[in-house]
């Protein structure tokens, strides 16, 4: 076992260790309203859920010490924003989502991305997601970090399942195939999937 304190890592060498050791991250693809109502589309892999009554989400979002980015000032201005998730057959739109377009351009316009509108929200999401929720802004907390990073809290209003994923009160978790995030260019795709339960009474 190699030991490797954190104290005196460099940030390159923090942000590889930590990213490649927290992995397969599933992939927010999140879409907010820029002040023009344009579709802002950006991709972020620190995300899960933390509560579920109500359902909540977490984002996080950074670096921020210049200036906001545009999914952070998004959400905060209108309070809302989507998430669809990210099969295989939207990989290369997804990551050309992540170049840094101007706060101006609309990234689902620029990449011709198709998106459903909101059926609680404004703000659209990702048609061919298999899954995707509408979300209204519940707070920001700011996580002290050297870059600023913000965490966007979200309450799910409403969630958009593809039929062929929907089993009559829950999404079928074999063939929901959503990619995870691993480090740099690299994502996985689902392999083999295998059950395991507690094998015995701890007393």
């Amino acid at each position: 076992m190699i030991t490797i304190p954190t104290q005196g890592l460099d940030e390159n060498r923090s942000y590889k260790l930590i990213s490649a050791a927290v992995t397969p991250r599933p992939i927010a693809w999140t879409a907010t309203l820029s002040e023009g109502g344009g579709v802002n589309l950006a991709p972020y892999s620190s995300f899960t859920f933390i509560s579920y009554s109500p359902a909540k989400v977490l984002i996080s979002v950074g670096p921020g010490t210049d200036a906001l980015k545009d999914t952070l000032a998004n959400a905060i201005a209108r309070r809302e924003f989507s998430i669809s998730s990210v099969t295989p057959d939207l990989l290369q739109p997804m990551v050309d989502s992540s170049h840094p377009f101007a706060p101006d351009v609309s990234e689902a316009a620029a990449l011709a991305v198709a998106l459903s509108p909101g059926t609680v929200i404004a703000t659209p999401f990702v048609r061919d997601a298999a899954v995707a929720m509408e979300c209204r802004l519940d707070r920001i907390v700011e996580v002290g970090d050297e870059h600023a990073h913000r965490l966007i809290i979200g309450d799910v209003v409403c969630f958009h399942v593809a039929e062929a994923l929907w089993q009559g009160d829950r999404i079928d978790p074999v063939a929901y195939a959503s990619l995870g995030r691993i480090g740099g260019p690299l994502y996985v795709t689902r392999g083999e999937t295998v059950t395991a339960r507690i094998s015995r009474t701890i007393t």
